[in-house]
């Protein structure tokens, strides 16, 4: 079967010898290499009246290829927007290397007038992506596996952050637009809708209203595009962002989770938040919280980049995993498990300050008035220093250090601390500290560049840029920073204590013990006492002195009962020396306590992977 590409063709179906249709007479062969085989959307009822999609074979002789099977996109009517659009996804098409999106040439895009009628057609062929899209697959199958989710959202947005990274945003994902192929990999049609990410249409988005999308208001346009149930709400206001693509692939997940249309699932009358969890009870919390960020209705509240949202569910499954230990018989919260709590390494940021994050982790953004939070803040500032001392500065400061379960906000008020006082070093050094937490490399840098320069003396940048080096496995440099730190003060001695952990890491045991003595006689201090013989234990157990280490971190957990490593560790040697009620205990706490050490979530792994050996 042949089809005619006529629009206004009564009858459009040929048989395959035909050369031209039997209907209206206008040739077969378009434009002496494409023939269309079949209607990939219904050609009665179609989405968009502008637009027809089929799939062709494809003749142009390419590297002496043979015939090939491919798609073409028709836009039927030369509404100038329309044509923009098309053009715009050639340009994507043309510019794009990735196994799971569509690859096109400059010569697929041409143009094929009606030569009965005088009507422009304008045609842009494309590789044909293999599969059935994922609403089918649903239909099909059913609703996903939280396994499957992740896997396919890791998918996902491999290929829009290679749309991103390329200066694109896609603004129409979907379940439609998602073709699962014969070999189980994802790939991401349709990039009809596609937008550049310039600093004019940010500017554009920024300047525009509600009447922007119509032309009025400030004078620019910008257009609404999309697809009902998908599309963020600032993308349905015609002001769409790259973070509108994450909403959509929230609310996408959502369907293939539940198996339930979008539009059939009810929303919180107050918030306004979609109500989808109880159609999902095989979706635990963390993974359901996750995916009630990404579509979240505020843009600035979703993550906010594809590294974020990558590195969120690349650590989804040991949260998940951690989630139903928890809910487990094997695993009962014991006295030490509620009280165990992480103690962060880096240790750049005041300890209060650092009392207040972990209080504050896995809480809410508050949603208070703002007005209102900036008056309760400016009292609890105007409580704690004199008001002659009071300044802008120090208000957007405290608002900072009050802010750090939301680094985002956080960075955004140490910013307007520094700009309104650039000589505050303590506000450069947790500005550094909240930009670690966000990844922006240039910020952390630019942040502790600018502490040196106002302390030449201080030696806690150096500690806190070491920890950010250390962070990015870049071993050497840390190492350079905290010696530089151990220089500069005798009050360094949270420097001793992150290298003789990292000289550990790194296996040299002896320079680790070294340390940790010498940091033994520099400090009363019970938490840096407590760091330090843990040191000495974790080095004395590789180096097989079993019953030493036992005593050492034996020391640590009396000294700093919230030291997670420090039970990891006793877990470990305790197991070595068949003290196995001993050795349940301190996993129990190392599995319970929160860290945000890279050494103990390695620990946990071993952990669990001798669980499902074993099982």
């Amino acid at each position: 079967m042949v089809y005619c590409i006529n629009p206004l063709c009564t009858k459009r179906h040929n048989p395959d010898e035909a050369e031209n249709c039997l209907t209206c007479e206008t040739p077969l062969l378009i434009n002496n290499r494409i023939r269309l085989l079949r209607p990939l959307r219904s050609l009665e009822k179609d989405v968009d009246s502008n637009t027809e999609v089929f799939e062709v074979e494809d003749t142009a002789p390419v590297w002496g290829e043979k015939p090939r099977i491919r798609v073409m996109k028709i836009l039927k009517w030369s509404e100038p927007k329309r044509i923009e659009l098309m053009r715009r996804e050639v340009q994507v098409l043309t510019n794009l290397a990735h196994p799971g999106i569509p690859r096109a040439d400059v010569s697929d895009y041409f143009t094929y007038t009606l030569p009965t009628l005088g009507i422009k057609m304008y045609c842009l062929v494309m590789e044909k992506m293999e599969g059935e899209n994922l609403e089918q697959w649903v239909e099909t199958y059913g609703k996903i596996s939280q396994n499957t989710a992740l896997d396919w959202m890791l998918q996902v947005l491999e290929m829009v952050e290679h749309l991103h990274r390329r200066g694109y945003f896609h603004r129409d994902i979907k379940p439609t637009n998602i073709i699962h192929q014969p070999d189980g990999k994802l790939a991401l049609v349709d990039y009809g809708a596609v937008r550049a990410i310039t600093q004019t249409y940010l500017v554009k988005v920024a300047a525009s209203g509600e009447d922007a999308i119509t032309g009025g208001g400030s004078g620019y346009e910008v257009t609404a595009i999309g697809s009902i149930g998908y599309s963020a709400p600032e993308q349905i206001n015609g002001q769409s962002l790259p973070q509108s693509d994450f909403y959509a692939i929230g609310r996408t997940f959502v369907y293939l989770l539940t198996g339930i249309p979008i539009l059939d699932l009810p929303t919180d009358s107050i918030t306004g938040r979609l109500k989808w969890r109880h159609k999902a009870t095989h979706v635990n919390k963390p993974v359901a919280d996750f995916i009630d960020e990404l579509i979240n209705p505020f843009p600035g509240l979703r993550p906010q980049t594809t590294e974020l949202i990558r590195q969120r569910i690349q650590k989804l499954p040991w949260d998940s995993r951690v989630h139903e230990i928890l809910k487990s018989r094997l695993f009962k919260i014991s006295q030490y498990g509620l009280i165990a709590v992480a103690v962060i390494g880096g240790g750049f940021l005041s300890r209060p300050i650092i009392a207040g994050y972990f209080i504050s982790q896995g809480e809410k953004l508050e949603t208070s008035n703002a007005t209102q939070s900036a008056i309760k803040n400016f009292d609890i500032a105007r409580k704690i220093y004199p008001a002659k001392n009071l300044s802008i500065a120090r208000f957007y400061f405290e608002k900072g250090s009050r802010n750090l379960n939301n680094p985002q906000l956080a960075k955004k008020y140490y910013e307007l601390a520094v700009k309104y006082n650039d000589k505050d070093a303590s506000a450069y050094n947790n500005l550094a500290a909240m930009c670690q937490l966000l990844g922006d490399v240039s910020c952390v840098k630019s942040s502790y560049e600018k502490q040196f320069a106002i302390e030449p003396n201080g030696w806690e940048g150096h500690h806190g840029l070491g920890s950010f080096y250390e962070s990015q496995g870049k071993n050497d440099l840390a190492e350079k920073e905290y010696q530089i730190a151990i220089q500069k003060s005798e009050q360094a001695i949270p420097a001793i204590a992150a290298l003789a952990r990292l000289k550990n890491k790194n296996k040299d045991y002896n320079a680790a013990a070294s340390l940790a003595t010498k940091g033994l006689q520099k400090t009363q201090n019970k938490e840096l006492l407590a760091s330090f013989y843990k040191d000495l234990g974790w080095s004395s157990w590789q180096q097989n002195n079993l019953n030493q280490a036992q005593q050492y971190l034996e020391k640590a957990t009396s000294l700093d009962p919230q030291r997670t490593d420090a039970y990891c560790l006793l877990s470990q040697v305790e197991t070595a020396l068949k003290k196995t009620d001993d050795a349940r205990t301190s996993l129990e706490v190392c599995m319970l306590g929160k860290s945000s050490l890279p050494e103990v979530f390695m620990w946990r792994q071993q952990f669990l992977d001798r669980i499902l050996k074993n099982e």
